[in-house]
């Protein structure tokens, strides 16, 4: 009885392309509708295909300045929607991004730049003075846009399959040192493309992006949403309060939310 019920559980059949990658399922998404509101921050938003274009420009910056498979790109930048080019464009440019919180002691974040091997520290001039620089460490600052705004708009060509690996994300260290786990394309793409289904994601929903890109689950969070049509609402650095999350919730029609449980 047990092993029928884990027969029931077994979804390896489920109906995906392992050859169609995350970053690959958003542009699909893009060209069929892009003018469709894909992120919302403050009073920004990015439609799919000026996301796609902006992130395909990046990605190209980052191939210039070697990035490729298994090349571990650190993401260190305030939460905006900006953040969501450097995720794909480190995607689309065949890398490993490995995503940092800003407002993690200095320690922590240098013991992460150099336990995950990153080559290259993509952030944002208005937080590089704080983050700690390991020699060697290549940095990149998004807001320069005279470094990549010029480049190609069309997606670059990277090789990859199911096992390269798509990011790295630290563990909370409570039981001795954070410790990276590499997440690769392959099941990452199963998970995100059963959690549209479970959760019935398509083009009306929204899901309100709450938690630290640092955290694990957050990923879903806007993975899924972007593969499926959805939009993403992303919190900003403050810790909303309550009553101001509700309030943002109903103005942005919010359907889908993550919080912390003591939140």
């Amino acid at each position: 009885e047990q092993q029928h019920i884990l027969h029931l559980w077994d979804r390896s059949d489920a109906g995906f392309s392992a050859q169609r990658l995350v970053h690959e399922l958003f542009a699909d998404r893009a060209r069929e509708t892009p003018d469709a509101v894909a992120v919302k921050f403050d009073t920004q938003t990015l439609t799919y295909g000026e996301l796609d274009r902006q992130a395909n420009r990046l990605a190209h910056a980052l191939i210039a300045r070697g990035v490729g498979a298994e090349v571990r790109v650190a993401i260190a930048m305030p939460r905006s929607a900006e953040i969501m080019v450097a995720f794909l464009a480190v995607m689309k440019a065949g890398g490993v991004y490995v995503p940092l919180d800003i407002e993690y002691p200095r320690d922590r974040l240098l013991y992460m730049l150099e336990d995950s091997c990153a080559q290259l520290l993509l952030t944002h001039s208005t937080v590089q003075p704080r983050l700690p620089i390991p020699d060697g460490l290549h940095v990149l600052a998004i807001d320069h846009t005279p470094l990549w705004s010029d480049n190609r708009d069309t997606a670059p060509n990277a090789a990859l399959d199911g096992d390269n690996l798509a990011y790295v994300i630290y563990t909370s260290g409570s039981t001795g040192m954070p410790k990276g786990v590499a997440v690769a394309h392959g099941p990452l793409v199963a998970h995100i493309i059963a959690t549209g289904e479970r959760y019935e994601t398509g083009p009306t929903d929204c899901e309100l992006h709450f938690m630290s890109f640092a955290f694990d689950g957050s990923h879903e969070g806007w993975m899924h949403p972007l593969i499926n049509g959805a939009s993403v609402l992303i919190r900003d650095d403050s810790l909303w309060l309550p009553e101001y999350t509700y309030e943002q919730m109903h103005r942005h029609h919010v359907t889908m939310a993550v919080f912390p449980p003591v939140y």
